[in-house]
């Protein structure tokens, strides 16, 4: 495989040439149409995966079926990284688009790990700000309203996904505001009253089949404490 998918990624920074080109040997590479699955929740652990094209969604799904999107993932993300903790997929995987993946194995992921310490470095801290951002996440998640979560979900989607514009930040990524909901732990209703309130303040606009994000008032309303009129 070629190096481009270790070389562009956090994991395999400051490591060296010689140790890139072996790297990139280890790797294997799969393709999955739209909606199809990588792995399931309960499945046994045993590869790392990269992004290379498309998304990727991480979610869980209820007895009911209701589903819970943990994360959207762009090319260059990293999943499937507890694989080492023997516990089974706490999530399910899924291809939000035709996606591409590079597989890391964990017997090969061991062996880097016990020879190349920059990779080890860089495999902790890559755990470590996993573990902080999930903190983050969850300290505040019971306690903000809807409309903040939403503000924050879109400013973190156009961050991820978005294309920067004269105009400013355009998200291309078309989402169902049942997805939205889904990310954000609402309602499909609920999103769908507070994206048309977005309109009408102008914190949002219609581009075509893509939205418009007024990044400095999505980011003035997560500051304030009371909800928009």
């Amino acid at each position: 495989m070629g190096l481009s998918v270790v070389t562009e990624t956090d994991l395999f920074r400051g490591i060296a040439q010689a140790d890139l080109e072996r790297v990139a040997h280890l790797f294997s590479e799969r393709k999955y149409r739209k909606g199809a699955t990588i792995f399931e929740r309960g499945d046994a652990g045993d590869s790392l995966y990269i992004v290379k094209e498309g998304l990727v969604k991480l979610a869980s799904h209820s007895g009911r079926g209701t589903e819970t999107i943990l994360h959207l993932l762009p090319p260059g993300a990293i999943f499937g990284e507890i694989l080492l903790s023997e516990e089974r997929r706490a999530f399910t995987a899924l291809a939000e688009t035709d996606a591409q993946v590079a597989v890391l194995s964990k017997q090969s992921l061991v062996q880097l790990l016990l020879t190349i310490p920059a990779f080890s470095l860089n495999f902790i801290r890559l755990l470590s700000q996993r573990l902080a951002k999930v903190e983050r996440e969850y300290a505040g998640f019971g306690h903000t309203w809807s409309y903040h979560r939403l503000a924050k979900l879109l400013l973190k989607l156009g961050a991820e996904h978005g294309v920067t514009t004269p105009k400013g930040i355009v998200l291309t990524l078309r989402l169902t505001h049942e997805e939205l909901a889904n990310l954000i732990g609402t309602t499909r209703e609920t999103v769908s009253t507070q994206m048309s309130r977005f309109r009408r303040m102008g914190l949002i606009r219609r581009e075509g089949k893509a939205f418009l994000l007024n990044v400095s008032r999505l980011e003035k309303l997560t500051r304030e404490e009371e909800p928009p009129e």
